[in-house]
C-alpha cells in the first residue's frame, strides 16, 4: 500500500524530468531545422503539385480530412507553406516559445508530408513522429503549474511513455537483429560499413578488421537488447553513455545525422532533474578550480628582466 501510494505521489505531486524534456525539444527542433534547410529548397521537387510525391493524407486522418488536406500540395505555394511552417514550429521547439502549439504544429507538417512522400522519412522521422504526441501533453517550458495538479499528472504520464517507447524501440531492435543472420554471425557491421550509401570510406577499412567487425556487431545486439534492463537498474549511467557515444558514432561514420540527434535527447531523457543538478553544479565547480588555477598560474610565472637601466644610473653629459 505504502508502495502504490509513493507512485502514485511521484505522477501528481511534481513534474520530473523536466530538462531530459527540455533537450529533447530542442533536439527535436535542431532536427526538424536541419530538415527544412536541407529538404526545403527541393520542396516543389519532392512534395509540389508535379514532385515525386503522390501519397495522400488519409493514412493518417481518414479519408474526409485526408482529401482536404491534399489540397495543400495542389500549388507549389501550399507546399513551401508546409515547410515554413515546420521550420515556425522547429524555431517555437528549440526557442521554448509556445511549445504545446510548436509540437502540435510539428506533428501536423510531419504527417502531411510523410503522407505526400512516405519514402523520404527515416528512422529518426519514425520515432519522432510517435514521440512528439507525448510530447502534446508536456507541460509548457518555463511554466509553473500547482503541485498535484492535472497538468503535472499528465506531464508525468508522458514521460512514461516516452521512456518506454524508448525502451521497446532498442528491445525490438536488438531482438530483430539478434534472429538475423549477419548479426547472429558476428558480420553484420562489415557488409554495413561496405555500404557506399550508409557509410564514409574509412569507415569500410576500420570494419575489414575481422575482431573490430566481431566486437562491434555483437556488442551492439547486447546493448539494445539490454537496454530496457539496464535503463532501471545501477547501470543507467553508463549504458546512456555509451548510448550516446554508439549514435554520435552512427552519426559521424553513417551520416544518419537526424536519426542520431533524436536519439541522443531519448536518451538523455533517463537522466533525473537532480542528476542534471548535480552535474551542472560539478561542471561549475570544474570551471571555478580552472579559472583558479591559470589566476595563480599567472601570478606566480616569472616576469621578463628589463634591459633598460634606471635614468639616474645613466652618467649625466
Amino acid at each position: 500500500m505504502k508502495s502504490l501510494r509513493s507512485r502514485w505521489q511521484w505522477l501528481a505531486d511534481e513534474p520530473h524530468q523536466q530538462h531530459g524534456v527540455r533537450i529533447l525539444q530542442v533536439a527535436i527542433g535542431l532536427m526538424l531545422l536541419f530538415r527544412v534547410f536541407t529538404e526545403g529548397p527541393f520542396a516543389a521537387y519532392l512534395w509540389g503539385p508535379r514532385g515525386l510525391g503522390s501519397g495522400s493524407a488519409e493514412y493518417f486522418f481518414g479519408a474526409l480530412i485526408g482529401r482536404f488536406l491534399d489540397r495543400i500540395f495542389g500549388t507549389e505555394i501550399g507546399t513551401v507553406a508546409v515547410v515554413v511552417l515546420l521550420g515556425c514550429a522547429a524555431l517555437g521547439l528549440l526557442l521554448g516559445f509556445r511549445t504545446r502549439i510548436s509540437t502540435g504544429l510539428a506533428l501536423l507538417t510531419l504527417l502531411l508530408l510523410e503522407g505526400r512522400l512516405q519514402d523520404l522519412p527515416d528512422g529518426g522521422d519514425n520515432i519522432t513522429r510517435l514521440v512528439l504526441c507525448y510530447m502534446l501533453f508536456l507541460i509548457p517550458a518555463a511554466s509553473q503549474p500547482a503541485r498535484g495538479s492535472l497538468s503535472v499528472w499528465m506531464h508525468n504520464i508522458a514521460v512514461l511513455a516516452i521512456a518506454l517507447q524508448v525502451m521497446v524501440l532498442y528491445s525490438v531492435a536488438g531482438f530483430t537483429k539478434a534472429y538475423g543472420d549477419m548479426w547472429h554471425h558476428g558480420t553484420a557491421m562489415y557488409y554495413i560499413s561496405q555500404v557506399q550509401w550508409f557509410s564514409l570510406p574509412a569507415m569500410r577499412d576500420v570494419f575489414k578488421s575481422p575482431l573490430i567487425t566481431m566486437v562491434s556487431s555483437y556488442a551492439t545486439v547486447l546493448y539494445e537488447v539490454w537496454f530496457p534492463v539496464a535503463v532501471i537498474s545501477p547501470l543507467r549511467r553508463p549504458w546512456i553513455v555509451i548510448g550516446v557515444l554508439f549514435h554520435l558514432g552512427i552519426a559521424v561514420f553513417m551520416g544518419l545525422i537526424t536519426f542520431s540527434i533524436v536519439m541522443i535527447a531519448l536518451d538523455l531523457v533517463f537522466i533525473s532533474d537532480r542528476e542534471y543538478v548535480a552535474m551542472g553544479e560539478l561542471i561549475q565547480r570544474l570551471c571555478t578550480l580552472a579559472l583558479d588555477r591559470l589566476q595563480r598560474l599567472s601570478r606566480h610565472s616569472p616576469q621578463p628582466a628589463s634591459h633598460s637601466a634606471p635614468l639616474a644610473d645613466h652618467p649625466t653629459v
